[in-house]
């Protein structure tokens, strides 16, 4: 169709929208991941675990698929950006994307910490599958990210 060319002036200007609406994006993680460690500072001592047990449990919340559903948008918007603008992009659209990878990855060694603990205190022969299940799915799903965003950053530098 005449006139939707992708000239360098609307490339730009798609970049630019796209970086912002990453930054705004970037929002929902950042605004869970305050949520949780301030659920994380506020645990007392219980009798049936320990306040490291506990917390590691609230922030391993973090990690999981269904959670981690808010940080995909941030990855993937970043990556076309990335992806739009080639060579020519700037620090914020950088910043951008190497900070959704770093999320990506606390994400997946959070969960790493959280299966560990798991395995630590349960007794011999009970084994909670299903949170260790969940765990490693959201560390492939965390990898898998980290993974978009490393791609993206290394196809254009």
């Amino acid at each position: 169709m005449p006139g939707t060319e992708l000239t360098p002036e609307r490339r730009a200007d798609l970049v630019r929208n796209l970086t912002i609406a990453g930054w705004l994006l970037l929002g929902g993680p950042i605004g869970f991941v305050l949520f949780q460690l301030d659920r994380v500072r506020r645990i007392g001592s219980q009798p049936f675990a320990s306040v490291w047990d506990q917390r590691i449990e609230v922030l391993s919340f973090l990690m999981l698929p269904p959670n981690q559903t808010v940080l995909v948008p941030v990855v993937f918007v970043a990556a076309a950006a990335i992806w739009l603008a080639g060579c020519d992009r700037d620090a914020w659209l950088t910043t951008l994307l190497r900070l959704s990878a770093a999320l990506a990855i606390t994400f997946a060694v959070i969960g790493v910490i959280s299966i560990v603990s798991i395995l630590a205190r349960d007794d011999a022969g009970t084994f909670d599958t299903d949170s260790v299940f969940l765990r490693f799915g959201g560390i492939a799903m965390a990898a898998g990210l980290a993974l978009v965003c490393r791609t993206a950053d290394r196809l254009t530098t």
